[in-house]
């Protein structure tokens, strides 16, 4: 052991353990420091490196950090410099007094060419202003905003007749002139392209870009993203030919490639109100060379559970126009009501103007239903009409968008229904940044039924309240107007509001609280019920996944209740 112990002791005094080469910069922080020690070449050596090479580096640090402060406006900084070389490693100091920065003196812009009354040229970068310190950084990022817009816009001949900054470091003053003439915009030409697996004029609907029509990066943006999200093409390119641009016209070459023709898709997830859930579908994106296509979805869950199909035609505009023939059959199972459900429908929807989609239907509804005490069969042909209108900065967790939809549908016992009636939904959701890494979420749901003999109403057209979606801390559809047993029956009217504030916490984990309140209601009759409590959200790749813990105000037993599920927000 003594033997073990010396030789340890050998090894420790033999090691420079601990030793590292270090340099010290005073007198300046943040961006200042971070730039002079990436500029020190010194810092680069090592404890072993030889006094020759640490002294030939050293000799040159003052003029490198002298260089580093240029970028920055500083030109006439007062720099003291020591090196120590220690037995084992080196160290340096570097005191640095940066004295006062170059202050812009003169900014001479000047803009000529076509882009002078070409209101949509706006530079993103900020200009260089007379008073401000001089950053070579921003005066190149200023000149690079000019140079990229020109090419996003169209001009591509765009140059610089002008480009100097004078810098007089005794003065502490600098000079800019920028001279930028853009040139002509040039229009798009020739929509170059060869494909035979759709339509030639379902692509045109998803590129709105014509010969003659002026260059636009946001316009070829947009139509890649529309061709992107059709789910015709798994590989999109659509890009300016500048090489064979003449006469102020540039042609554009898209590439299409198909995607897989047939996807299967099979999934699990779980949600409060349906429990654990079982999903498994079936798509055909494209049936024919015009665009038609066929989709189908199975459910499996304690609460809900059913199949659905859906043919859709693409019309004038495949983006948003569509003719839709659709089935399902639906199994509810909630602790108010099971239904058993038959539907066969058709829709027509069409883009009005941005945002705003219409769409026509029309439904036949067979309904097999056990509501109480209450057990009847309903058949109703619904026509109706819905208005759908939705703008947010992103499609994932928007930091500000909002979203409005309004149903109206109705039926007679005239044609083919066993029921007059006549119901009108609206639902809306508003979002806004709140603060740092905040946002407020509100949302609004209300309903209203005229109706002739309510007690034929299906569970499906009757409202309840309670649930992820509507009144947290109480069940799934758990609220609503009585009968005389003390079953929840549901009622003609709805009106659901709530309020939630989202902060970050860490990384992609926020916490939430939040307030909800209302009910489903007869006549004037309204009873709110009110719920509140605490929440975590991840932001997964998939879309929020959200954990609640709410509070009921209005039950007897106020157990607080967990509710579990993942949406997008709008």
């Amino acid at each position: 052991m003594a033997v073990i112990r010396t030789s340890l002791a050998i090894v420790c005094l033999l090691l420079p353990l601990g030793s590292q080469a270090e340099l010290n910069i005073d007198g300046i922080d943040g961006e200042l420091k971070r730039n002079v020690a990436a500029y020190a070449s010194l810092a680069e050596e090592p404890c072993g490196a030889e006094a020759w090479r640490l002294r030939r580096r050293f000799r040159s640090l003052e003029a490198e950090a002298s260089s580093a402060l240029e970028p920055f406006g500083y030109y006439s900084p007062i720099i003291d410099s020591t090196l120590t070389l220690g037995e084992r490693c080196w160290s340096a100091e570097l005191n640095i007094d940066p004295g006062s920065p170059v202050l812009i003196r003169q900014v001479n812009l000047s803009l000529a060419g076509e882009a002078v009354e070409d209101r949509g040229f706006r530079v993103t970068a900020a200009a260089p202003t007379v008073g401000a310190p001089l950053r070579h950084r921003d005066y190149d990022a200023y000149k690079l905003a000019l140079q990229t817009t020109a090419a996003a816009r169209g001009y591509f001949d765009a140059q610089f007749t002008e480009s100097r900054l004078d810098v007089y470091p005794e003065a502490f003053a600098a000079d800019i002139h920028l001279a930028f003439d853009s040139g002509g915009r040039y229009r798009i030409g020739e929509v170059r392209h060869s494909f035979d697996f759709i339509d030639p004029r379902i692509v045109a609907g998803y590129v709105d870009l014509q010969p003659g029509d002026f260059y636009d990066r946001e316009a070829i943006t947009r139509a890649y993203r529309d061709l992107s999200s059709s789910g015709f093409f798994r590989r999109i390119e659509l890009t300016p030919d500048l090489a064979n641009a003449t006469d102020g016209e540039v042609p554009l070459n898209l590439l299409l490639e198909p995607a897989d023709r047939i996807e299967y898709t099979a999934g699990a997830g779980y949600a409060t109100d349906t429990g654990l859930r079982l999903t498994g579908g079936y798509r055909n994106r494209r049936i024919n060379t015009a665009g038609h296509r066929f989709n189908s979805n199975v459910t499996l869950s304690p609460v809900i559970s059913g199949i659905t199909a859906e043919y859709r035609k693409p019309l004038t505009d495949p983006r948003t126009d569509w003719l839709s023939y659709t089935g399902a059959i639906d199994i509810e199972d909630t602790k108010t009501f099971d239904s058993e459900a038959i539907r066969i429908g058709i829709r027509r929807s069409k883009r009005l103007s941005p945002g705003w989609i219409r769409t026509l239907f029309v439904d036949l509804s067979i309904d097999e239903f056990t509501v109480g005490s209450v057990t009847d069969r309903s058949r109703l042909l619904l026509p109706g009409v819905s208005f759908d209108h939705k703008r947010a900065d992103r499609d994932i967790y928007p930091t500000r968008g909002r979203r409005f939809t309004a149903e109206l549908r109705g039926s007679t016992d005239a044609l083919l229904s066993d029921n007059s009636l006549l119901q009108l939904i609206v639902r809306a959701r508003w979002i806004r940044a709140l603060g740092k890494d905040g946002r407020l979420v509100a949302r609004l749901t209300a309903g209203t039924t005229a109706i002739e003999d309510f007690t034929d109403l299906p569970p499906a057209l009757r409202f309840f309240a309670g649930g992820d979606e509507s009144i947290r801390g109480y069940g799934y559809e758990t609220l609503g107007p009585v009968d005389e047993e003390g079953n929840v029956i549901g009622g003609n009217h709805l009106a659901v509001a709530s309020l939630e504030y989202e902060k970050r916490v860490r990384g992609n984990f926020y916490g939430a609280v939040f307030v909800d309140g209302g009910n489903a209601f007869d006549g004037d009759a309204f009873d709110p019920a009110f719920g509140a409590g605490l929440g975590v959200i991840w932001r997964s790749p998939v879309g929020p996944i959200r954990l609640y813990l709410a509070h009921p105000f209005d039950l007897d037993d106020r157990d607080v209740r967990v509710h579990l599920n993942l949406g997008v927000g709008l």
